[in-house]
């Protein structure tokens, strides 16, 4: 079957890429357009922390239960299957399919197993929105048992969209910020083995209610993000009897950068997860990393920010002085700033709490 306008739906995507979207306006829209020319029965769309792949925030969610969200990441991180996120994003192609990737034999996936019999949804792609190495996206496409399998035709049309998407993501980082931190401490929540609350304090309960992205399950008295699901699985990955700690980073629907501190309790099956605003120098990495500096126009920030001149840098770096005002002069056209303090400010303050919005379903 011919796709339905593939082309001047990837020049629209390539233009989204460039607007200036929040990093919840460009999946829900990039979400909407694709489903155009590859259709789908459900899907799974979020913006990553390219250090992670953990979920950041953003993203769109079709026809997948939230329910199953604790079992879905669980399946992610601790059982040993086909297409994980982190494998796709390694993969040289962006898009993978599961079908191929078993030999024809999905019922070789256990994630595959679990789910298809819990939703109906059989054919599966999964794709990675990367751009120089680094995974802003990630994406799950599903069909049901009676609609035809993903076609090359459609893969192949998914692997052109996926760089324009990723771009965009990248570019969402950077717009101006437009909220800033709450007066409010860190929060407590404690979570049972099933990914339910058992236990939360007053600050947890508020920020989790900035965090929502779905509906409050029966017993529960707050729903849980799922990006703390993701943490909450990969907390159990190295410790089944011990104490490992996750931490990655998570926006409010405000906008305001938070830390999420994921740890499993000792001789438990229950998982402390501690939420608290983000210092500047959690959130600056990823800043410096949305900007594209190369490694050494990275290491000339830092020791910029540490207020260290030219003459100084060029010590440290072993690197001529006329060298490195030329890195400066390349990271003060990436950023966009004219001086070395407004570099400092853009990196390591204005962009601590950006816009962002939280996934819902579409």
């Amino acid at each position: 079957m011919a796709l339905l306008a593939p082309e001047s739906t990837l020049d629209g995507l390539e233009e989204l890429a460039h607007a200036d979207l929040t990093a919840q306006e460009l999946i829900e829209e990039a979400a909407e357009r694709i489903s155009r020319v590859v259709p789908t029965d459900g899907h799974f769309f979020s913006a990553t922390d390219p250090e992670t792949t953990l979920a950041m925030g953003a993203g769109a969610i079709k026809n997948l239960p939230f329910e199953m969200c604790q079992t879905h990441w669980d399946y992610e991180f601790l059982v040993p299957d086909y297409l994980k996120f982190a494998d796709v994003a390694q993969s040289p192609i962006p898009v993978v399919d599961l079908h191929d990737a078993t030999g024809g034999r999905p019922e070789r996936s256990p994630r595959w197993r679990e789910f298809g019999g819990y939703t109906g949804l059989r054919s599966e792609v999964r794709m990675t929105f990367t751009v120089d190495g680094a995974t802003w996206g990630v994406g799950q496409l599903n069909r049901t048992a009676d609609a035809p399998r993903f076609s090359d035709d459609e893969k192949g049309w998914l692997a052109r969209v996926a760089p324009a998407i990723g771009a965009g993501l990248r570019r969402a980082l950077l717009a101006p910020a437009a909220s800033t931190a709450a007066d409010r401490g860190p929060g407590l929540v404690l979570l049972d083995a099933d990914g339910s609350v058992a236990s939360v304090n007053r600050e947890a309960a508020e920020w989790l209610d900035e965090l929502r992205v779905g509906p409050i399950l029966p017993g529960q008295d707050h729903a849980v993000p799922f990006e703390a699901f993701r943490y909450a699985a990969r907390a159990r990955v190295d410790a089944p009897g011990g104490t490992a700690t996750e931490r990655a980073r998570v926006r409010t629907r405000e906008g305001v950068w938070l830390t999420m501190h994921a740890s499993r309790l000792e001789d438990t099956d229950q998982l402390a997860l501690i939420i608290e605003p983000a210092k500047a120098g959690d959130v600056a990495p990823l800043i410096i990393e949305a900007y594209g500096l190369t490694e050494r126009e990275l290491d000339v920030t830092r020791r910029i920010a540490r207020g260290l001149g030219t003459s100084e840098i060029a010590g440290e770096l072993i690197l001529s002085p006329h060298t490195v005002r030329d890195h400066v002069k390349a990271i003060f056209e990436k950023v966009g700033v004219k001086s070395r303090g407004e570099l400092v400010a853009t990196v390591f303050a204005d962009h601590y709490a950006q816009p962002g919005h939280y996934a819902r379903p579409t």
